[in-house]
């Protein structure tokens, strides 16, 4: 199989990245078994705890799924469909690709293994292995502790545990001086405990032994090529640069896997039209552009900061021609998008952004801002305004306070 690229236009490569993300044509129906194969084909949702208007999982899920059951996640994580990292969300049907990483980190912060940077940090709430196996080692009491009274006592929420920690966990970010929420984060990037699901939305923790299903690790090279290819179906097109920022499978993925892969033409390499590198696509990259220019059917959704068809600002600038900062660190004097802003992805295009906050207290949708492109198309105004219409209902909004935003 050959490796010249294939050349492809930048509406070519919008459309398979949107329709990677299965974020082209109408919603389907939601339901558990489809949320399930939505987060099974995008590979993981990132966790964070921003709840301007709703948590990350949740709009992940609403900018493809539509309006749903918000108990539709928290019923697959009961079901042990679903398992935690400090920082993601992943399949428990993914469990023999993530299992060797879990047991690296184990033998890194037993300092037994590498802790070479890139593969056992990153996409984990700050666990970076050489402090993390410090932390274990000089607070060795706090770690028995927990694990007795979770043993003894079954889930339990971080506030059932006292800071009986002898050495601090010094950051200066979020995690400082949080020495048990640290001490958990540890503990469950090695494998050792477990979010066992919620309670009024805190996280009850559980030892991991009999939680997770008796599964073996993927060989490496298998390993990789799995996440090769998964990574690229979610992603639809990627450089070799873009596949660092994909989560759930970026640690796996080498320059000799993604070279045979293409040799095999189980990957096609693409240049596309005004942009410089090779790129990556799925081997029946022909076909699936036939596919996409008959039927395309785009759509007009808000996403979540950290959605992951936008996480990777370089992509989405080459791709789109959008540049989008997070300002939720930036003075509010000086923010162009404001605190929370969304971007607005309509059909193949991201069109704008908005800047909502959901005061909960009066069930409204408060929009602050909405900032449109110079080249967005005059109909979006109105989609925009459908789109929000449709966000107040998933939230639980009973009406939108627009302001002078729109």
């Amino acid at each position: 199989m050959t490796d010249v690229p294939i050349r492809i236009t930048p509406r070519d490569a919008r459309h398979l990245a949107v329709a990677g993300q299965r974020l082209a044509a109408p919603p389907p129906r939601p339901t558990r078994a489809r949320a399930l194969e939505l987060i099974r084909h995008i590979g993981y949702l990132q966790l964070d705890p921003t709840n301007v208007v709703a948590r990350n999982p949740y709009l992940v899920l609403w900018s493809r799924l539509g309006r749903y059951d918000h108990a539709l996640l928290d019923d697959l994580m009961r079901r042990r469909e679903l398992f935690e990292t400090p920082s993601l969300l992943l399949p428990m049907s993914d469990l023999p690709l993530h299992l060797a990483a879990m047991r690296a980190y184990r033998r890194a912060t037993d300092g037994d293994g590498p802790t070479t940077r890139g593969r056992l940090e990153g996409a984990g709430g700050g666990t970076w292995p050489k402090r993390a196996a410090e932390f274990l080692r000089k607070n060795a009491a706090l770690r028995r502790d927990v694990l007795a009274r979770l043993r003894r006592e079954g889930p339990l929420p971080l506030t059932a545990f006292e800071d009986r920690s002898e050495f601090s966990w010094t950051s200066g970010g979020w995690n400082n001086e949080r020495n048990v929420t640290m001490m958990l984060a540890v503990l469950q990037r090695r494998g050792e405990v477990v979010v066992a699901g919620r309670r009024r939305g805190q996280k009850l923790w559980a030892t991991a032994h009999g939680w997770y299903p008796e599964v073996a690790p993927l060989p490496s090279r298998e390993r990789a090529r799995e996440a090769t290819l998964r990574a690229i179906r979610a992603m639809g097109i990627a450089s070799a640069k873009a596949f660092k920022w994909y989560y759930a499978f970026n640690r796996y993925i080498d320059p000799d896997t993604l070279a045979a892969l293409v040799r095999e033409g189980a990957l096609a390499a693409v240049e596309i039209e005004g942009l410089r590198g090779t790129w990556y696509a799925e081997g029946d990259l022909q076909r699936r552009l036939r596919v996409l220019r008959d039927g395309w059917e785009g759509r007009t959704t808000l996403l979540s900061p950290f959605d992951s068809l936008i996480m990777d600002r370089e992509r989405l600038e080459a791709l789109f021609g959008y540049r989008y900062r997070m300002e939720i660190y930036v003075p509010p004097h000086l923010r162009k998008l404001g605190y929370w802003a969304m971007p607005v992805l309509m059909g193949d295009a991201i069109v704008g952004s908005v800047d909502p906050k959901l005061d909960r207290e009066k069930g409204v949708l408060v929009v602050n801002k909405v900032v449109l492109e110079p080249g967005a198309p005059a109909r979006a105004k109105r989609a925009v305004r459908g789109a929000l219409e449709e966000l107040a209902e998933f939230v639980g909004a009973e009406k939108i306070a627009w302001g002078r935003a729109l």
